[in-house]
């Protein structure tokens, strides 16, 4: 019998199948992409049912808004969809590290200029190779107006341009030093050039083609649905023949979903685990790299009292982070005090987080002129990290031991996000956690809760050359120096409510295989499914 079956994992008539649509692409493209689109779904259909086991259903809160544009938002939950059809320069691994994807070496030529030697023989699924003029097209793109009206087009405002030195061979040049290039190239997911500039942003987004493991064959809006199938010639090609992603946005109807097999992984809610876990399904945590936290509204007109650091040290004082980390979320966090968690770059391991001690807090109060308290907005953003909500609502009870009066208010997270990059944030404070993903190198936080940061919310111009000397110290052990003495500056300074360094929580059927999150994302190629 094992024989028998070892054979017929080997003869994968799916495999060929896939490999049949990959030539039809490359030599056929253009018009012929619906009629392929459809024989791949009917194909994949008949084939994943004969295999039984091939395909994996995954449900998550939401999919992009922008489908398969891969430049609109940064981090999740759209690169739990992109993840699985495109790829990046870089990637940081689970262990926190940067490894190689479509680069496979880097290095400085001078503080502000890289070298990449890029992987050969790889191509996109719509048949056009990747190569150096791949990566200049694509910066070239991000550099332009339209393109550095995007998420990623500004988060890269500080490279200047891309020179293809040969098919391979590709330099980066920033205006200024930048230290973690490398590591922000991992968020610069490539797209064929020829079809970017046929179809433009918008119409790429409904035909996407990567260097990943899966190739879209279907995007349903009215489903929330995204049908994907196995790129077997993908550098990293996977084990499971197929991939149905889901946009879920009710937790209770993912769980629910899990537990009558409509789906086979899920993301979860803290007060799921005990449930699922009871019920036969298996549960993986792991750290989100981004310390939850609310930000200090600091630079509001008219002003806050959050202005004042006593006041932002007094509520830091009020909330007990360590009972939060404990009881709301079981103990499989740490409460925090600075801007990077236990597996990031920058991590200061004698940082302590503030102490719960609500005297101390109600004398800093007065300090600053606020005997009594005050009012206050708080605005966070719908779903987001396990626990969120209940963290939330005590920590607005907690405030209200010290004479903070909170007023919480859950808002739609595109327009959340649409203040917060305006800079038009009304509130007080507002969720935004420090997320050091997916570059995990707090320099990403550091520098949005910075004078840095277009209107900011929060400028401290005395750490801006300490943000200046991080940017450019090529040297590893000379930069987590400085990193260090920025993370103390900034605990002293508050610019936001510190809480708890972060997880994300999958729960899937337990013969779901070999699931790896790194960056928080699944690890595609990886994945398979147990016979039964």
């Amino acid at each position: 019998m094992a024989r028998e079956a070892l054979v017929r994992s080997a003869f994968n008539p799916y495999h060929y199948i896939n490999m049949m649509i990959s030539a039809v692409f490359r030599f056929f493209p253009g018009p012929w992409m619906a009629g392929v689109t459809a024989l791949a779904v009917l194909l994949g259909t008949v084939t994943a049912s004969a295999a039984g086991a091939a395909e994996l259903r995954f449900a998550m809160a939401n999919l992009p808004r922008s489908q398969g544009n891969p430049y609109t938002e940064n981090g999740s939950p759209s690169t739990y969809t992109w993840s699985a059809i495109f790829d990046a320069l870089t990637r940081v691994g689970a262990d926190g590290t940067l490894q190689p994807a479509l680069a496979t070496r880097w290095s400085p030529l001078a503080d502000n200029r890289w070298r990449f030697e890029l992987r050969e023989g790889v191509r996109f699924t719509n048949g056009e190779p990747f190569d150096a003029h791949t990566v200049v097209a694509v910066v070239d793109w991000l550099r332009s107006e339209e393109g550095r009206r995007t998420v990623i087009g500004n988060e890269l405002r500080s490279l200047a341009e891309a020179v293809a030195i040969d098919e391979h061979t590709v330099e980066l040049v920033s205006t200024r030093p930048d230290a973690i290039l490398p590591n922000r190239m991992s968020a610069v997911l490539m797209v064929p050039r020829e079809a970017w500039a046929r179809l433009g942003p918008d119409g790429f987004a409904l035909q996407p083609h990567g260097t990943g493991p899966f190739r879209v064959v279907e995007w349903s809006e009215r489903e929330r649905t995204v049908r994907l199938v196995a790129n077997p010639e993908s550098w990293r090609a996977p084990r499971l023949t197929a991939l149905t992603l889901r946009g879920l946005p009710d937790k209770a109807v993912r769980v629910q979903a899990l537990r009558s097999r409509e789906v086979d992984m899920t993301l979860i809610d803290i007060e799921d685990v005990d449930f699922l876990q009871a019920r036969g399904f298996s549960v993986n945590h792991s750290p989100s790299m981004q310390v939850m936290a609310l930000a200090f509204n600091a630079e509001r007109d008219p002003p806050s009292p959050v202005a004042d650091v006593r006041v932002r040290q007094a509520l830091n004082h009020a909330v007990d982070k360590q009972a939060i980390a404990d009881i709301l979320l079981q103990g499989m966090v740490r409460p925090s005090g600075q801007p990077a968690s236990f597996v990031t770059t920058g991590y200061h391991p004698h940082i302590e987080p503030y102490a719960y001690d609500p005297a101390r807090a109600r004398a800093l109060l007065a300090e600053a002129g606020w005997p009594d308290g005050f009012d206050m907005t708080i605005h966070v953003a719908e779903g987001g990290v396990p626990g969120a909500s209940q963290i939330y609502q005590v920590v607005v009870q907690y405030l209200s031991r010290i004479g903070v009066r909170a007023r919480l208010q859950v808002r739609p997270f595109p327009a959340w996000l649409r203040d917060y990059l305006a800079g038009t944030m009304s509130a007080d404070m507002f969720g935004l956690p420090w997320n050091s993903a997916p570059y995990n190198d707090v320099m990403r936080p550091i520098e949005y809760y910075s004078c840095a940061k277009r209107r900011p919310f929060f400028c401290a111009p005395e750490l801006m050359p300490l943000i200046e000397a991080a940017g450019s110290e090529l040297d590893p052990k000379r930069r987590e120096a400085v990193l260090q003495a920025l993370a103390l500056r900034t605990h002293e300074l508050a610019p936001s409510l510190f809480l708890v360094e972060q997880m994300d929580l999958f729960a899937h059927r337990v013969d779901v295989e070999d699931l790896v999150v790194a960056n928080r994302v699944p690890v595609y190629e990886r994945l398979y499914i147990s016979p039964p």
